[in-house]
């Protein structure tokens, strides 16, 4: 156990101390399963402590046993109170103290239950439950266990799931409180599940697979153990051992599953190690010896490739940093260049990065499309936009209309999960993603109205010509919602890139410690990269609005002659036309009816601020849009090297100390230790197999 593994599980034990456990997740296992699963020989095997069978003394309060490696011998329980119960209940809990046990056998630790269940106020051996009893508590009891023989790790111990209630001691409302209390540690992502079954009851009907499922729906930090199989009906065992060898398709979980036997009444007597013994016997008999020998040295290699190269030395420690660098940086160039091929993660949609993106740079841009001016413009009649209502309804799909009703959408779609659940497992981007969507500007003042209101304001002393200082407040007032969607599109790109680091990290690197301890290097690392995309977005916008109206973009006066054209058009379309003789297809207009048609001198003014307004605008937009797409999005973010896809190459690894490298991609003692027996056992096969053969 590396030193450092020691003081990190030191810290999390005095952030339980502290009950933060209640605000954040902290790391540990938990044991959980119907009452009378065999949860109690599950911790007996992990844990090497005499667990208590008393049918009397069933679980009712979380158990949390921690074991420190220590030079000193020290055994300490205390009783962490739950949040808000009644202040009597906390005060009895606070005198119970700290307790120093001088021994742990069966009988101490039975006696300790006792005293435990009597301090919480609830039913005991010897106590019978009354009327205004509680059955179980969300208090904890901590057992820290410290020696030279621990290994550094934090188990807990949960109430048994109940079928149905059982009259006079667990009722309705009871069992709903023990699901509650299991479900929040299960639902903690920190949390290792250790699913309990009765390997001789069908895995379909198990209520604390389902929960698991629901807590832990990827899978991924969840091991089910069947116990009981010597109680597994004649010729029901294989099911059970295809799931345990992870042959079938049925297994959920990717940690898969394991079994072990019960002690039997006959077994309570004898040690651990005789215990053992037994269960290894059991496992050799038919049909449990299903694997051949033979193929037991293949499944020890397959067990030691995937602990990967032997890493002693810093040298070891680089060049296998460099492995994991080189695979990541594959992945991503296929993510950036659609080249999805064969490669399983690609069945994932968070590895499909480059289709993620541009459907975000497609919602932004019609994000600014219909929603980012805060007043409806007039469009000539001659363009595909005849005005922001037309879009709406004509424009765009139903579907595509739906999909932009809320922005988030997109981020909980493509990242399978909201923005709060995003920032409870990616803390670290809480500057960057805001759980709350604030509205974009949306006025229903007509257009020509605001601006003649505007216009009436700002007049000077000018003769026939416009105050040049309008138009760009006017612009300014009109694109105020740009940097709004800009920042939400920004920070949806952020989300998907973020996530995509990490799972593309997690896909190359089998060995969860050393991605856990990659990420949380890289994932400070990359935070500068994001910041200055979003600092370059504040430079487009400001680029944008602060500085003079300017385009050498020839739409600009197309767009604007079209909309002077139509103006004209649709002031003359109401008059009389009479059809000459020599031509039916021409119209004549009287020249005194179309001088009725004249506006005032500053109605043509506003018109015409209208029309230029709406000209630049237009090219404006499609100017910024395509300036985020390209500049802040591909540029800051993906393409450039100095991005955010980028970070984790050769050279980062290279710049690493070999002290840094250690800290890194050390192998703890328990991975040298089994490096070394599976080494051993492989030798140990092949022997025997050439003395066979």
């Amino acid at each position: 156990m590396l030193a450092e593994d020691a003081t990190r599980l030191q810290k999390i034990d005095e952030l339980y101390a502290l009950r933060l456990d209640q605000y954040i997740s902290l790391s540990q296992l938990v044991v959980v399963g119907d009452q009378s699963s065999g949860k109690s020989s599950v911790l007996e095997g992990l844990t090497n402590l005499p667990f208590p069978r008393d049918s009397g003394l069933c679980t009712r309060f979380p158990t949390q046993i921690v074991f420190k490696r220590s030079k000193i011998e020290k055994r300490e329980v205390s009783i962490m109170a739950a949040h808000g119960q009644e202040q009597s209940k906390t005060d009895a809990i606070l005198k119970f103290g700290k307790i120093q046990l001088t021994s742990f056998d069966e009988h101490s630790f039975s006696d300790l239950l006792a005293k435990a269940s009597k301090c919480m106020g609830l039913p005991y051996p010897g106590k019978q439950r009354d009327d205004n009893m509680d059955s179980f508590s969300h208090n904890i009891l901590k057992i820290e266990l410290s020696g030279p023989e621990y290994e550094n790790f934090s188990v807990v111990d949960l109430p048994g799931l109940f079928r149905k209630p059982i009259p006079g001691q667990i009722s309705i409302e009871n069992m709903a409180l023990v699901r509650e209390i299991v479900a929040r540690y299960m639902k903690n992502p920190r949390s290792i599940i250790l699913a309990v079954v009765p390997a001789n009851i069908d895995i379909a009907t198990q209520e604390i697979i389902q929960m698991a499922e629901d807590a832990d729906p990827e899978g991924r930090r969840t091991l089910g153990v069947f116990t009981k199989p010597d109680l597994v009906d004649r010729g029901a065992e294989e099911k059970v051992i295809e799931l345990v060898v992870n042959e079938t398709s049925s297994a959920r979980f990717e940690l898969g599953y394991t079994i072990m036997c019960n002690r039997s009444q006959s077994d309570l007597g004898i040690t651990n190690n005789e215990r053992n013994t037994r269960e290894a016997m059991f496992f050799r008999r038919e049909p449990w010896d299903m694997i051949p020998e033979e193929r037991a040295d293949h499944k020890l290699g397959e067990k030691l490739d995937a602990m990967g190269p032997c890493r002693d030395t810093p040298n070891d420690q680089r060049n296998h940093l460099i492995r994991i660098t080189t695979d990541v940086r594959e992945i991503t160039s296929k993510a950036v260049d659609a080249n999805y091929g064969r490669d399983r993660c690609f069945d994932d949609d968070v590895f499909r990065l480059a289709t993620n993106v541009m459907k975000m740079n497609k919602a932004f841009s019609d994000w600014i499309r219909l929603r980012g001016c805060t007043r409806k413009l007039y469009y000539a009649s001659s363009e595909a936009e005849t005005s922001i209502a037309a879009i709406e309804v004509a424009e765009i799909e139903p579907q595509a209309e739906n999909s932009l009703d809320n922005i988030d959408a997109l981020t909980a779609n493509n990242n399978r999960c909201t923005k709060i659940e995003f920032l409870h497992t990616y803390p670290e981007l809480k500057v960057f993603v805001s759980p709350f969507i604030s509205t974009p500007i949306a006025l229903k003042q007509d257009v020509m109205e605001w601006i003649t209101e505007k216009y009436e304001k700002s007049r000077g002393f000018e003769i026939g010509t416009l105050n040049p200082s309008l138009l760009p407040s006017l612009f300014l007032e009109q694109s105020q919602n740009w940097g709004y969607f800009a920042n939400e599109h920004i920070k949806n790109v952020i989300q998907a890139i973020h996530r995509f680091n990490h799972e593309a990290l997690r896909y190359c690197c089998k060995d969860d410690i050393l991605s856990k301890r990659l990420w949380a290097i890289l994932s400070q690392l990359l935070l500068p990269r994001y910041k200055r995309a979003l600092d370059h977005v504040k430079f487009l916008i400001e680029v944008e609005q602060q500085g003079n109206l300017l385009t050498m973009n020839h739409y600009f006066a197309d767009n604007l002659h079209k909309a002077r054209e139509d103006r004209i058009k649709k002031q003359l379309v109401n008059l009389q036309s009479r059809t000459p003789n020599y031509s039916q297809n021409q119209h004549l207009l009287r020249l005194e009816d179309t001088i009725s048609t004249f506006v005032s001198n500053e109605g043509q003014t506003t018109q015409d601020l209208h029309d230029i307004l709406q000209a630049y605008y237009k090219v404006s937009r499609k100017r910024f849009v395509d300036a985020v797409c390209l500049q802040a999005v591909d540029h800051f973010l993906i393409s450039s090297k100095q991005g955010s896809l980028w970070l984790f190459s050769p050279q980062l690894i290279g710049n690493m100390t070999d002290s840094e490298l250690r800290k890194i991609a050390g192998e703890s003692d328990q991975t040298i230790t089994r490096r070394e027996r599976l080494r051993e056992e492989i030798a140990n096969l092949n022997a025997g197999q050439k003395i066979l053969e």
